[in-house]
C-alpha cells in the first residue's frame, strides 16, 4: 500500500476545543482586566491553549506572558499549565525537542503537587510527540500508562481518548485487530456518554475510515471521511478539515481521479499554510507528488518530494521519510538512464532503512519490490531474486495480519447470521429425531413431558432475567433523568449568578462611588443585593409564584438599565385571567431572553429602547413573551445563535424536564421583527392551589 493516511488525535488539556470567537471574547475580558492576578493568569493560559490549532507562534508569545505572571504570583499550578500549553504550541510547530522539554518541566511540577491525573495528561501529550517522530511503540507505552490512571479515576472521557490514540499506533504498526478493538471501544464510550457531537468522536470516525482504507475498503473509508469532514467544518477545526481533505484526496487517487485529488490536496495545503502546520504542509505536498506519479509526471513529482523530504527530516518523521524515499525511487526508476537507476536504488534503500526502523511492513514490502525492479533493470538478477524473495516474505506476513483482521471483522458483521444458522440446524435436527421417534408413543409422551418442563423452566428463567433487565433499565433511566435535573438546576443557578454580570454590577457600583454619586450607588447596591439574595434563596426551589418571579425580573431590568448609556423603558403586563399569586413558574426562566434583548438588541442601538413582557393563559399552558425594539438578530455584531447560547440551552433543558414531568409540550420560539425580536415561551400551567 503506497499511501500514508493521516489520523487525528488531539492534545489533552483542561479546556475543550474552541473557535476564534472564544479567543476574541477572552481578549475583550483581558483588555478590561489589567490587574496582575490569578484571573488574568487563567485567561492568558486559556488563550495560549486556544492558539495551538490556529496560530501556535502567537500561542508561544502569550505563553511567555503567562509564565512571567505565574512566576510573579508564585502559582505552581498556573506555572505547570503555562509550560504544558507552551509544549502544545511547540508541538504544533514541529519543534519536538522543545515540546518535550516543556512537558517534562510541567510533569515535575505536577509530581510535586501529587496530581496523578495531571501527570497522566502530560504523559499522553509526550506520546503525541513520539507519534510525530514515528516512534509508535514508545507512543503507545505513554498511552497505556495514561489509560491506567484514567481507568482508576473512572474517567470514561479520557479513557476513550487514550483508546483512540492507541488504535492509531496499532494501525501504523500493522496491528489491525488491536487497532479496530481500540477504535470501537472508544466509539462505544462516546455513544454511551451521548457525546456524538464531540470533536474527539469525529476524530474516531475519521480514524476508522483510515483503517478501512488500509484494508482497501475504499467506499466505506470515503463514507467515514465525508462524515469527519462535515464534523470538522461544523466545529471550525482547521487541522481536522485539512486532514479530512487529504484523506479524501487519497481515495480519489486510489480511484484514478488524480486531478480531483490534487485540487483537494491544494485546499488542504492552503489551510495548513494558514495555520503554520508544517506537518500538514508536508503531507499535502507529498500527496500532490503521489498524484503526479499516478499521472506519470515524474519530474514534477520529484520536485514535490524533494520539498517535503526536507520538512520531514527537520521533523524527524521516519515513517513519512520512508514514503517519500519510496516514491522518489519510483520516479527515478521510471526515468531513463543509468544515473537514474542509481538514484532509484539509493532512495529505495533509504526507504527500507526507515521502514525497518518504524516496523512498517507495507513500506518494507514496497522498498524490497522497488529494489528488485532496479536490480533487474541493472542486470543484477541474483540480487533482484533475493530482494523479491524478501518482499514475498514481508507480504505474506502483512497479508496474514490483514487476514486475521478480516476474520475478526467478518465474525463481528456476521455474528447474527451465524447464530441464526446454528439455531436453524438445531431445529432441523430435533425435527428429524421427532419423526424417527413417532413410532414409539411412550417415548414421545416422556419427551413431551420433559420438553414441557424444560419450556416452563426456560420461560421462568427468561421472565426473571427480563424482569431484572427491565428493572435495571428503568433504574438507569430514572438515575439519568435525576442527574439531568440536578445538572440543569446547577447550570441554571450558574447562569443566573453569571460572573460577568456580578463583575459588571460591582464595577458599576464602584464607578458611582468614585464619582461621588452615592444615591445611585446605594440604589444599585440595594437592588443588586436583593436580586442576589432572591436567586440564592430560590436556588433550592423548583417553583415560585409568577408574582415573585416578575418582581425579580423587574429588579434585574432596573439593574441592567442603570448600566446602559441611554434610557431603557419596559412594561410587565399580566392578563386578568392569570392569578399571579397562585400561578407557579420555574425561577428566572425568562432572564436569558431579557438579557439577550437588552445587551444584544437594545444596547446596540444609538437611542432609547423598550422591552415589553406579557403573560397570558392559553388552556393548559402559560404564554410568556419578551418583546424588544432592538437591532434584531441579523444586525447584531456579537450575537450568539439561539441553539448555541448557554443560557438558552439551559432554558431548553429546563423546558424538556418540565415536559417530561407534566407530559406536556412546552417550548420557546424566537420571532424576528422588522425592528427587534420577540421570544414566546410556552409553559405547562402549574397552580399552587
Amino acid at each position: 500500500m503506497k499511501f500514508s493516511w493521516v489520523p487525528l488525535i488531539l492534545l489533552i488539556s483542561f479546556q475543550t476545543f474552541s473557535q476564534q470567537r472564544q479567543i476574541d471574547s477572552i481578549r475583550q475580558v483581558l483588555d478590561l482586566h489589567s490587574q496582575e492576578d490569578s484571573l488574568r493568569l487563567s485567561l492568558l493560559n486559556e488563550l495560549a491553549y486556544l492558539h495551538y490549532s490556529i496560530d501556535p507562534e502567537a500561542g508561544l508569545k502569550i505563553g511567555d506572558s503567562a509564565l512571567a505572571l505565574a512566576s510573579l504570583l508564585k502559582d505552581s499550578t498556573g506555572l505547570a499549565t503555562a509550560y504544558s500549553y507552551k509544549g502544545h504550541n511547540y508541538s504544533a510547530l514541529g519543534v519536538d525537542s522543545m515540546a518535550l522539554e516543556m512537558y517534562d518541566i510541567a510533569l515535575n511540577l505536577k509530581r510535586l503537587k501529587k496530581d496523578r491525573v495531571g501527570e497522566a495528561r502530560l504523559i499522553y501529550n509526550k506520546g503525541l510527540v513520539y507519534f510525530n517522530q514515528s516512534d509508535y511503540r514508545r507512543a503507545n507505552d505513554c498511552n497505556k500508562r495514561a489509560y491506567e490512571v484514567f481507568k482508576v479515576e473512572k474517567d470514561s472521557f479520557l479513557m476513550a481518548k487514550m483508546l483512540n490514540s492507541m488504535g492509531i499506533n496499532h494501525m501504523y504498526l500493522s496491528q489491525y485487530t488491536q487497532s479496530l478493538d481500540s477504535y470501537l471501544e472508544a466509539k462505544n464510550i462516546y455513544e454511551d456518554l451521548q457525546l456524538t457531537d464531540d470533536l474527539e468522536y469525529v476524530n474516531i470516525n475519521s480514524n476508522i475510515g483510515l483503517l478501512y482504507a488500509h484494508l482497501e475498503k475504499f467506499e466505506l473509508s470515503e463514507e467515514f471521511q465525508k462524515y469527519a469532514l462535515a464534523g470538522y467544518k461544523k466545529q471550525g477545526f482547521k487541522v481536522g478539515e485539512a486532514n479530512a481533505l487529504t484523506n479524501l484526496g487519497r481515495l480519489k487517487t486510489e480511484n484514478g481521479k488524480e486531478k480531483e485529488a490534487i485540487a483537494l490536496y491544494e485546499n488542504a495545503f492552503k489551510i495548513m499554510e494558514e495555520i503554520h502546520d508544517r506537518r500538514g504542509q508536508a503531507s499535502a505536498l507529498t500527496n500532490i507528488g503521489i498524484a503526479h506519479v499516478s499521472l506519470k509526471s515524474f519530474k514534477e513529482a520529484i520536485s514535490f518530494f524533494k520539498r517535503t523530504q526536507k520538512i520531514y527530516e527537520n521533523l524527524n518523521n521516519h515513517n513519512n521519510l520512508a514514503i517519500v524515499h519510496q516514491n522518489l525511487g519510483d520516479c527515478y526508476l521510471n526515468l531513463e538512464g543509468t544515473l537514474n537507476l542509481e538514484q532509484a536504488e539509493k532512495h529505495y534503500r533509504a526507504s527500507l532503512e526507515y521502514a525497518l526502523e518504524v516496523h512498517n511492513l507495507s513500506l518494507q514490502y514496497n522498498a524490497f519490490e522497488g529494489l528488485s525492479e532496479v536490480q533487474k533493470a541493472k542486470g543484477d538478477f541474483e540480487d533482484a531474486l533475493e530482494s523479491k524473495s524478501m518482499a514475498i516474505v514481508v507480504r505474506d506476513s502483512f497479508n496474514s495480519t490483514e487476514k486475521r483482521e478480516e476474520i475478526a471483522r467478518l465474525e463481528a458483521e456476521y455474528k447474527y447470521e451465524g447464530e441464526k444458522a446454528s439455531l436453524q440446524a438445531d431445529f432441523e435436527k430435533k425435527q428429524a429425531l421427532s419423526i424417527a421417534e413417532v413410532r414409539q408413543q411412550r417415548l414421545i409422551n416422556k419427551l413431551i413431558l420433559f420438553s414441557a418442563l424444560i419450556f416452563l423452566l426456560t420461560a421462568l428463567v427468561a421472565f426473571i432475567l427480563y424482569k431484572k433487565r427491565s428493572d435495571a433499565v428503568a433504574e438507569k433511566k430514572l438515575a439519568e433523568f435525576k442527574a439531568k435535573v440536578a445538572e440543569t438546576e446547577l447550570k441554571a443557578l450558574r447562569s443566573q449568578m453569571n460572573p460577568h454580570f456580578i463583575f459588571n454590577s460591582l464595577n458599576s457600583i464602584r464607578e458611582y462611588m468614585a464619582t461621588n454619586d452615592k444615591n445611585r450607588a446605594e440604589t444599585y447596591l440595594l437592588k443588586f443585593a436583593k436580586l442576589t439574595r432572591a436567586i440564592l434563596e430560590n436556588s433550592e426551589k423548583k417553583w415560585i409564584t409568577l408574582k415573585q418571579d416578575l418582581e425579580l425580573m423587574k429588579i434585574y431590568i432596573d439593574i441592567e438599565a442603570m448600566r446602559l448609556n441611554h434610557s431603557l423603558e419596559y412594561s410587565i403586563l399580566v392578563d386578568d385571567e392569570v392569578d399571579a399569586e397562585n400561578t407557579l413558574v420555574p425561577p428566572m426562566l425568562l432572564q436569558p431572553f431579557i438579557e439577550n434583548s437588552i445587551w444584544h438588541g437594545i444596547a446596540k442601538k444609538n437611542n432609547n429602547g423598550r422591552v415589553d413582557i406579557k403573560v397570558k393563559a392559553d388552556g393548559d399552558f402559560l404564554i410568556c413573551s419578551v418583546d424588544d425594539d432592538g437591532v434584531g438578530r441579523q444586525k447584531k455584531i456579537d450575537t450568539i445563535k439561539t441553539n448555541n447560547s448557554m443560557g438558552l440551552k439551559i432554558t431548553k433543558n429546563r423546558l424538556e424536564i418540565m415536559n417530561q414531568l407534566k407530559n406536556k409540550n412546552g417550548s420557546f420560539q424566537v420571532h424576528d421583527k422588522e425592528f427587534g425580536t420577540r421570544v414566546e415561551v410556552k409553559l405547562p400551567l402549574e397552580l399552587q392551589f
